[in-house]
């Protein structure tokens, strides 16, 4: 700090006495354009510089030494000047309350600090009572409290206390304040040092604080996830609630390295535990950022959880590493949901089996083993309910469900651990049989399942039997996709269920040709039906008393343009199963009645039928231009139907009463050869039955066919039902019938069947007479 400026007047003042005293009047001292002497003395040389003094130059040595005390003098009370206005510039300054107060409680000094604070002057408060002082909270109690500090620091015993004190604008603040007595050299107390400090932010500063606090340690341990944290050591800190329910007890004194066994952390498998190096909060505290880290926390008190764990480390604002600290989300519900989702993806919902996608990965990895290695053998197996819409239709689809729980059941118990048991949908499962699996294996396997299945399942009280057919096929080095070894399956699934169901069979080659074949037929069919290939042909039917042709049954043809004509066995099978029977029987049915009104227009042909087969589906047809009943059917017409259509559903049961209602003769066809034949004449509208060629073949010599075809005339006389006789093929056949009461009959005797054409000639050739004619288109 550089020295402060010298006070001219005042040591002119302090000097020029001490010249006149020691006779040197005429001597003047100033700044040096003050003095006209051309050599004056500079006093410099006693540290006051650019002062001089004239008139010494003959001065004795001891005034010039005098003069040096005197100035010495000077520079003293200088520097002690600067030093009390510093330490008064400090004590003003400061930003503490200072003050000083007497044994008896005068106030004798205040700082700038403390005047400003109150808003008064020192002329306004020293030399009263430190208690009157204007920035005292005038309550009783506070005031209280200022005498009692007094009285405590008079004794010679520090005091401090916070305080309540007013400032200017009234301005209330708390003060941290204390009295500090202070003794002379014979221990007498001398005074007593005011002192205080504006807590009021830092109180503020405190309640936020502890607010805050309290407030961090409020989420902590209500937050749903759990919250560790350590200090630089590895010492655990922070241990929330929800963290010590998970781990089952709070934070122990366990290393870091410890950590892993004590709190039975694993890794996100469940069953490994984590290494050190893996553990979240351990790579934290070595400086490492986690993210979004699996893994599952075990505890005797709680079940396993699967958390998953984020966190860094821990530094002051200079750098200083503090600690680390984690949180951990527990996802144990987004995981089982996702466990849920995946195993839904994989399996069956209701039956818990594995479903086609899991079916397809396993074959597609059997089929590629197998390419490798020969004799890494498997088969399939393809099982179809048999009349599971009949559970349905009977007591519904609950205890369907139930049923398929229960099939699903057995299928496990027939098959071995290694063999996988999968639901397709619906009624259809699959088994996939490992290594080895050769066909004697295998269909040892499909007749124990048949056997499993042969026991009835008691659903609700009620037993219930169900059968399946099961299509099987063997491994094979030309398979290569799922696609294949399924299809074959499905085929063969299909011939078990032709060969009566309930039974299995085992793919070849030729099933494969077959289902090739009738996709065949069934294309080239639809394109018959658009292309106008379908041709009708006619077989007489006639009476047998003379020979004389009453009418015909219409059987379709089909004139393929490649294979030449083709009969209804090679193509009526493809029909029904692709749903294109409806149409076909439609365009039957338009093509008769068309032949049959050209025909009835001749005279001695007014009398004529014309039979015509129709299918089940078409007696289930409701739309408009399919429904059998909103048919114009010229008069003659007669529709052929087979006991399995009567009893196919009650909509076609509808179907024939509604048409019966119209006038339209129905007839049944091959009868004798089902299940239900006189249940079916019995609630059924019909008006004629037919003989099925397998009662007629064996007669006349048939004994016990004999007697069935006898006691159906006597059924057919008794109900007045028409009999025709089938498969007519020499004269002792129609001799037997004959004589049992049969009249009319159809069959190779006679004509085998013709186009249009020759049906016409033949008709007219074994028309009755004109007058019996009108006398039977009247009667018809």
């Amino acid at each position: 700090m550089p020295p402060p400026a010298i006070e001219l007047p005042f040591l002119v003042q302090l000097v020029s006495p001490f010249l006149v005293a020691v006779g040197f009047p005429e001597a003047r001292i100033g700044s040096r354009a003050d003095i006209t002497d051309p050599a004056p003395m500079d006093l410099g040389l006693f540290g006051v510089p650019e002062v001089y003094v004239s008139g010494l130059q003959d001065a004795p040595l001891s005034v010039l030494k005098a003069l040096g005390q005197l100035v010495a003098t000077y520079l003293s009370w200088r520097d002690l000047q600067r030093d009390r206005d510093r330490l008064r510039d400090v004590y003003d300054r400061t930003f503490q309350f200072q003050g000083t107060v007497l044994p008896d409680g005068t106030l004798v000094d205040a700082n700038e600090t403390l005047l400003a604070f109150a808003g008064t002057r020192r002329a306004n408060v020293l030399g009263r009572p430190v208690w009157d002082a204007p920035w005292w909270d005038g309550t009783a109690e506070n005031i209280a409290s200022v005498h009692a500090a007094l009285r405590q620091a008079g004794s010679g015993t520090f005091f401090r206390q916070n305080l309540l004190m007013i400032g200017e604008n009234s301005a209330r603040a708390r003060v941290d304040f204390s009295l500090t007595p202070i003794l002379d050299e014979h221990g007498t107390i001398e005074m007593i040092a005011l002192e205080g400090r504006d807590i009021t932010e830092h109180l503020r500063t405190l309640t936020d604080v502890e607010v805050a606090r309290a407030a961090l340690e409020t989420i902590l341990e209500n937050v749903q996830d759990g919250i560790v944290a350590c200090d630089a050591s590895g010492r655990l800190t922070v241990f929330n609630r929800t963290a010590r329910e998970w781990h089952g007890e709070g934070p122990r004194d366990a290393q870091p390295t410890a950590w892993s066994q004590e709190y039975q952390l694993y890794d996100a498998d469940g069953i490994s535990l984590l290494p050190d190096e893996r553990i979240p909060l351990f790579r934290a505290l070595q400086g490492e950022t986690v993210k979004n880290q699996e893994m599952v926390i075990r505890s005797d008190q709680s079940s396993a959880r699967t958390v998953l764990a984020s966190g860094g480390p821990l530094y002051s604002a200079s750098g200083q590493p503090l600690g680390a600290v984690v949180a951990m989300h527990d996802v144990s519900e987004r995981k089982l949901t996702e466990q849920r989702l995946r195993h839904d993806a994989l399996h069956d919902r209701l039956t818990g089996l594995p479903n086609r996608a899991v079916l397809y990965s396993l074959l597609e990895n059997c089929i590629e083993r197998f390419g490798r290695d020969s004799s890494q053998a498997y088969a399939l197996l393809f099982l179809d309910l048999d009349n599971f819409k009949n559970v349905n239709d009977a007591y519904g689809h609950v205890v369907g469900d139930r049923l398929l729980l229960e099939v699903s059941s057995r299928l496990n118990g027939a098959v071995r651990q290694t063999d996988t048991v999968a639901r397709l949908g619906g009624d259809e499962f699959a088994v996939l049989l490992d290594n080895p699996c050769d066909a004697a294996k295998v269909m040892r396997i499909v007749a124990r399942i048949n056997e499993q299945m042969s026991t009835p399942f008691n659903l609700s009280g009620r037993d219930v039997y169900v059968t399946t057919s099961i299509g099987a096929v063997l491994a094979d080095s030309k398979y290569s996709n799922v696609e294949e070894p399924l299809r074959d399956a499905d085929i063969a699934m299909y011939q078990a269920k032709r060969a009566g169901k309930n039974g299995g069979q085992l793919f070849d080659r030729s099933m494969h040709e077959s289902v090739l074949h009738r996709l065949n037929v069934e294309r080239d069919l639809r394109a018959a039906l658009v292309n106008g290939e379908l041709v009708l042909h006619y077989q007489p039917v006639l009476r047998l008393a003379d020979g004389c042709c009453m009418g015909f049954e219409a059987l379709v043809r089909w004139q393929h343009p490649v294979r030449g004509l083709i009969g209804p066995l090679d193509f009526i099978g493809a029909a029904e199963e692709s749903g294109l029977i409806a149409p076909l029987g439609l365009w039957v049915l338009r093509e008769g009645s068309r032949q049959l009104r050209l025909w009835r227009e001749h005279r001695e042909l007014a009398h004529l039928s014309l039979a015509v087969n129709i299918s089940g589906q078409q007696l289930r047809r409701n739309s408009p231009d399919q429904r059998l009943a909103d048919f114009d059917f010229p008069p003659g017409l007669e529709l052929e139907v087979t006991e399995s259509a009567l009893l196919d559903t009650p909509e076609a049961a509808e179907t024939l009463d509604a048409l019966a209602r119209l006038g339209v003769p129905l007839s049944l066809d091959d009868f004798g050869t089902g299940f239900a034949s006189l249940a079916a004449v019995q609630h059924s509208p019909i008006t004629t039955l037919k003989l099925d060629r397998s009662f007629i073949a064996p007669l006349p010599s048939g004994v016990r066919q004999r007697a069935i075809v006898a006691s159906i005339m006597t059924l057919a006389t008794h109900l007045k039902l028409r009999v025709i006789a089938e498969g007519l093929e020499t004269r002792e056949q129609v001799e037997a019938v004959t004589e049992m009461g049969c009249l009319y009959g159809q069959g190779y005797l006679y004509s085998r069947p013709v186009p249009a054409a020759g049906a016409l000639a033949y008709a007219l050739a074994h028309a009755p007479g004109a007058d019996e004619a009108a006398d039977l288109s009247v009667r018809r």
